[in-house]
């Protein structure tokens, strides 16, 4: 375990990066630790002081700021208010206008941050853009910004972007202060037998209102979440705008992100052959349209591996986890990698015990007892021990990835004239 001394060392050194680590990876023990969590706390006044005196293009400063901002919005290590306060504004001074604007608008009241919110109303006028704001703007809810932007706002794990039913509501009240509240609204579609699921009432929300409304709903709801997920939020503001999405680097044209499914691979490295096998099937599901996460296509030495695991295992939309005696052994001890991506995946799985839709199983090596943890026993696999029937196991695997079973189940008819 870090002691508060390394700490103070790395403060003394001015080497900020492997602070910022130590923030994340020991984090449990800072929050456990008196002295750790003195020394964490006194390292985050003296990094906001010292950074004041850094010019703006130096070297790496923008990265630590944006990492130690995303350590307190992950709930890692929480800031106190004022050195939120500090971070922010220092982290709005080095950013371009139009990015700086998100920042400062968590302090509108602060001065330095009324600027560069006036500053950049100012810009937009110029560009005269405000100038369009009482001419009558039309605005059609397509599906695919309706689906970018549900999926933009239902990452439950991330408080800053996920919108709940009431925080939803609360946003289009913001807007629109006459609208139902949350539980106004929820009564009103029980009364009316509509479906109360988050997203397709969401829909019904921003279909039924005014064109002009709408817009400024969804702006302000990319305006709230840009800071976090920049990228979402530009490719949906394209497509308000009426633009082209942004090709791939490779010049091809750009598939739809919301059709192409990201799978997370979890496995153990058990000796060079199995380690071979899992690459092939990787690359296999790659060719298949598949956005796969490989430890072996992204970790470099030196890599953050908890980091890793962690804000993957949540951006894919499978888990392949492949079973195998060892991974069974090093599950069951938590030992490694494995043990680590089988801890956060245990604690999913016992959540939604009833209703498994992220896990697929898959039986490698070994007998069910001998390869898959006791908890997991319970999960229907595929077995991928024969490689001789390896086609008809791949067949399945890719199916259950784009939900399209071989068996349907069938449409009911009508009762037939008797």
């Amino acid at each position: 375990m870090i002691n508060q001394e390394d700490l103070y060392k790395y403060l003394l050194n001015e080497n900020w990066k492997e602070i910022l680590n130590i923030l994340y990876s020991e984090r449990e023990n800072i929050k456990n630790d008196t002295l750790l969590t003195f020394a964490s706390n006194t390292f985050v006044s003296e990094f906001l002081q010292k950074v004041k005196q850094y010019s703006i293009d130096h070297n790496d400063t923008l990265d630590h700021l944006i990492t130690l901002n995303v350590l307190h919005h992950g709930r890692f290590y929480i800031l106190q208010e004022e050195q939120h306060k500090k971070l922010i504004k220092e982290i709005a001074r080095r950013k371009p206008l139009d990015e700086a604007v998100n920042y400062a608008k968590n302090y509108p009241d602060d001065d330095f941050c009324k600027k560069i919110i006036s500053n950049y109303k100012l810009s937009q006028i110029r560009k005269g853009i405000l100038q369009e704001k009482n001419k009558e703007k039309r605005m059609t809810l397509s599906t695919e910004i309706f689906n970018r932007l549900f999926e933009l706002i239902n990452n439950q794990a991330d408080t800053s972007t996920y919108f709940s039913g009431p925080r939803f509501i609360d946003t289009v009240r913001y807007i629109s202060p006459y609208f139902p509240t949350y539980s106004q609204y929820i009564e009103k579609r029980n009364e009316e037998g509509k479906s109360t699921s988050r997203k397709i009432f969401y829909y019904d929300i921003l279909k039924e209102l005014d064109e002009e409304i709408r817009l400024r709903v969804i702006k302000r709801i990319l305006e709230i979440t840009k800071p976090f997920e920049p990228t979402k939020v530009k490719q949906i503001e394209h497509l308000l705008d009426g633009k082209p999405l942004q090709k791939l680097n490779s010049g091809e044209q750009q598939k739809d992100n919301l059709t192409r499914p990201i799978v997370f691979i979890s496995y153990s490295w058990d000796d060079d052959e199995h380690k071979e096998w899992v690459l092939k099937l990787a690359n296999r599901l790659s060719s298949d349209g598949v956005e796969v996460i490989l430890d072996r296509f992204y970790l470099k030495p030196g890599a953050n591996l908890q980091h890793f695991v962690e804000n993957n295992l949540e951006r894919a939309h499978r888990v392949i986890i492949i079973f195998t005696p060892n991974y069974k052994l090093k599950a069951d001890k938590r030992t490694g990698g494995v043990g680590y991506e089988y801890s956060i995946m245990n604690v999913e799985l016992y959540n939604n015990m009833t209703k498994n839709e992220k896990f697929i199983p898959l039986l490698r090596k070994g007998s069910m007892t001998e390869s898959i943890p006791t908890f997991m026993q319970q999960f229907i696999h595929i077995d991928i021990t024969n490689d001789e029937n390896v086609e008809n196991s791949y067949n399945d695997l890719v199916r259950e990835i784009y939900n399209e079973p071989e068996i349907k189940i069938p449409d009911i008819g009508t009762k037939p004239v008797l």
